[in-house]
């Protein structure tokens, strides 16, 4: 790990928002104790069920999907190996999140093109984000880690198996959507580099499995990457949601952390090169106080160059530390501000403001950036974050 000299206080800083996001996914998860509303939820597929964001000037919370469950789970189980107070409450959401996770996995012998991927919102959805499932899938295999159930690794094993065949397109990229009931996907919006981030679930699953499938997969998914931005006009579109940019600048979804892994598995030095010159672009982009563009890019672009940091330790160098370690440090602290401390609403304490284009606006708290921030901090405090990480990944 680049050791960036911050002193302990500061890494106590970082350790302790940490655990505040954790206290977020925690005080709003829907449990029998603490229901959302007036039913049993105990009988809900709402049963341990996180938010998605908070805004009060709307009065308005939306439940989570697959994407920040698998997510909030990875988060909750690092969190749980470092040494904050109260990890059993921590523990108990797993507990609870993880048995709304498995719900969401289809194995309905009706949708053979579907088996192994994901509902996406609720048990029995016929609607599937692949790029969502594969964030899900990486909460299956970081509650391998945290219990060596192989129950949960097999899971993962078959979402792959779906993920790299019906789940993405004869190039092997992953569709934007996909109707699980029809075994049909489609891609919606523009074909961009924002999906790429999805095949870290491959360098995932080969570094537990060992199986070359799981690097052949990935490679697929970063050649075609290599010919979108090769095809891709010269400007970007960084003012509005990725999903609709073809090359995002802010938040690419973890496409540089997935070109940095496939270098690290392939060998293959063009990938290297591609997140350099990606990196760059971000570097270019970050204003005075250390934010990036995008919903939840300053936090995106933080955890990547703190890759390339941590890369540059082992002897690969992305992006010269110099160059990096500055922009890194402006943008953690930055970060620091976003999250909510003082409003005691079990909605509110601990969760991180986003979805806003650099961080203007503190209206809505999103599970994006607390998410992100949880991985990004915990990092920070010299602590593991094993989801948008090469070197760093795997048991400890």
């Amino acid at each position: 790990m680049f050791d960036l000299q911050l002193s302990d206080s500061e890494k106590a800083q970082f350790l302790e928002a940490a655990r505040l996001c954790g206290y977020w996914l925690v005080n709003s998860q829907n449990t029998p104790e603490r229901p959302w509303g007036n039913y049993n939820v105990a009988d809900s597929i709402d049963a341990g069920r996180f938010i998605e964001k908070c805004c009060p000037s709307r009065n308005y919370v939306k439940p989570v999907g697959v994407w920040l469950t698998g997510l909030y789970l990875a988060g909750l189980a690092d969190l749980m190996a470092a040494p904050v107070l109260d990890r059993q409450l921590y523990a108990r959401a797993v507990e609870l999140g993880s048995k709304y996770l498995l719900a969401l996995q289809c194995f309905d012998s009706r949708w053979p093109r579907g088996i192994g991927g994901f509902h996406e919102l609720y048990p029995g959805h016929s609607y599937s984000a692949p790029r969502d499932a594969a964030t899900g899938a990486m909460g299956l295999i970081a509650l391998h880690l945290l219990t060596g159930e192989k129950s949960h690794l097999d899971r993962a094993v078959r979402f792959g198996q779906w993920y790299s065949t019906f789940g993405s397109d004869d190039e092997g990229y992953p569709w934007d959507d996909f109707d699980l009931a029809a075994g049909l996907g489609t891609t919606s919006n523009v074909r961009g580099d924002w999906q790429a981030g999805g095949g870290l679930v491959y360098y995932q699953l080969h570094r537990l499995t060992g199986d070359a499938r799981w690097a052949d997969a990935l490679g697929k998914v970063l050649d075609s990457l290599e010919r979108i931005v090769a095809a891709a006009p010269g400007a970007d579109t960084p003012y509005d949601f990725h999903g609709n940019c073809v090359l995002s600048i802010g938040n690419d979804d973890f496409a540089n952390t997935a070109l940095l892994a496939g270098h690290q598995l392939l060998g293959r030095r063009r990938y290297l090169d591609l997140a350099t010159e990606r990196l760059r672009a971000e570097l270019a982009r970050q204003d005075d106080r250390g934010a990036f563009p995008g919903y939840g890019g300053t936090f995106v672009t933080a955890l990547e160059l703190l890759e390339a940091l941590d890369l540059a330790d082992a002897g690969v160098v992305v992006v010269p530390p110099e160059e990096i370690v500055g922009p890194l440090l402006r943008a953690a602290r930055f970060g620091l501000t976003l999250q909510e401390r003082t409003n005691e609403n079990r909605y509110m304490l601990g969760g991180v403001y986003g979805q806003s284009n650099y961080a203007h606006a503190r209206d809505v708290v999103h599970g994006r950036d607390t998410a992100y921030a949880l991985q990004l901090w915990l990092r920070l405090s010299g602590r593991r974050a094993s989801t948008y990480t090469t070197l760093g990944w795997g048991p400890k």
